[in-house]
């Protein structure tokens, strides 16, 4: 394809001083804006192949505006928020927006440019793009989701001060979360009985173990959070099928996964 031309919205001088010279030595042809009335000039005078926008330009949200106003202007062109401050309103907000993809500052500049090539090659081919369901990502990434729950124990102050083995803290709960991938297969709300089996036995665990109310409830807390960073990361493409109804889904029974695992403190 002919030399791609991307707009590229930051209010960062520093920023639009070195991302830029990157992009262009990809092969990009790239216009800057520092603010939303630039941005509009610029896509209503040109057109573009892609949109990279910062998601809070002046104003937090600025970016869901430049891209609401490149998808009514130029329909065609794909668009990419960066932001550095992740977060799953955002993340909701962005799949509800169609936002392309989704990248954290700081960036990882070669990860960004194989992702806009990757889309920009899939567009000009007419390839449609390769939809994703949570529950696969879950799965293909079950090592990589212990591995970071582990670390987040030991390194959480309420957790951490609690004596135990790496074994014995995480030793039970890929179970559990395996349950938890098969229930939001299932697209339903209820969770089985030996899901709750599971709930009651790791409170009671965790009591004999040391852990108190507010810790046990962290254990879930974390589980989540653990769960969320994934989603922000590079294995989680933006745009995969149902993810907030998954996202709403997965919460909602840890949530009631961690009431049941409490009732061992009554």
């Amino acid at each position: 394809m002919a030399q791609p031309r991307l707009l590229f919205v930051d209010d960062d001088p520093s920023v639009r001083m070195t991302l830029p010279l990157i992009l262009e030595k990809q092969g990009f042809r790239v216009d800057v804006a520092s603010s939303v009335p630039t941005a509009l000039e610029k896509m209503s005078a040109s057109t573009f192949d892609a949109l990279l926008s910062d998601l809070n330009i002046h104003r937090e949200g600025d970016g869901f505006l430049v891209i609401g106003a490149m998808r009514h202007l130029q329909p065609k062109c794909i668009n990419l928020i960066l932001t550095a401050y992740p977060g799953l309103d955002n993340a909701l907000l962005a799949i509800k927006q169609q936002v392309d993809d989704y990248f954290i500052k700081p960036m990882d500049t070669a990860l960004l440019v194989s992702r806009i090539k990757e889309k920009l090659g899939a567009r000009a081919s007419g390839r449609a793009p390769v939809l994703r369901r949570l529950t696969g990502v879950l799965r293909e990434n079950n090592v990589r989701i212990m591995q970071g729950l582990l670390s987040a124990i030991k390194r959480d102050p309420i957790t951490a001060s609690i004596r135990l083995s790496d074994e014995a803290r995480i030793d039970h709960w890929p179970a559990v979360f395996r349950a938890l991938v098969e229930q939001l297969e299932s697209e339903t709300d209820s969770l089985s009985a030996e899901t709750m089996r599971f709930a009651t036995e790791h409170g009671k665990r965790r009591k004999r173990e040391g852990y108190g109310v507010r810790a046990a409830t962290r254990d879930f807390q974390l589980v989540v959070e653990v769960v969320l960073d994934l989603i922000h990361s590079e294995v989680m493409p933006m745009g995969a099928v149902g993810l907030s109804a998954d996202i709403r889904r997965l919460i909602k029974s840890v949530d009631t996964l961690m009431l049941k695992s409490l009732e061992a403190y009554e």
